[in-house]
């Protein structure tokens, strides 16, 4: 599979899952979907902060700083409009993973 194909996902649906469990800042979050996924999908800068900033425009996620030492963090936390949202995006997934596996084994079939 390409590292570049993401016809399954949207970025957000992985940034929203990641924030349900705990919050995280922009690098931490690009590290556990590498290592989560294998290095199958590994987000690069100039889009995860893109997604992120859209996530806060809609208001589905929030951010504060944290000091380490004298550098500051940018924390994401998700807010109930985002589980809101998430609830509605995993449902979209798992439609459309049913509708891929559904035409995936109609070839498996005709293959045997």
């Amino acid at each position: 599979m390409s590292k570049n194909t993401n016809f399954l996902f949207k970025l957000d649906l992985l940034i929203l899952s990641l924030l349900m469990e705990k919050d995280c800042y922009g690098y931490e979050m690009t590290k556990i979907i590498s290592k989560e996924s294998n290095n199958l999908i590994v987000p690069k800068v100039g889009t995860l902060y893109p997604t992120l900033h859209e996530l806060l425009d809609n208001k589905y996620i929030s951010s504060y700083e944290q000091y380490i030492g004298t550098k500051a963090r940018v924390y994401y936390h998700i807010e109930e409009s985002g589980k809101t949202y998430y609830q509605s995006i995993v449902k979209d997934y798992h439609d459309l993973v049913k509708a891929i596996d559904s035409i995936v084994k109609k070839g498996e079939d005709n293959n045997e």
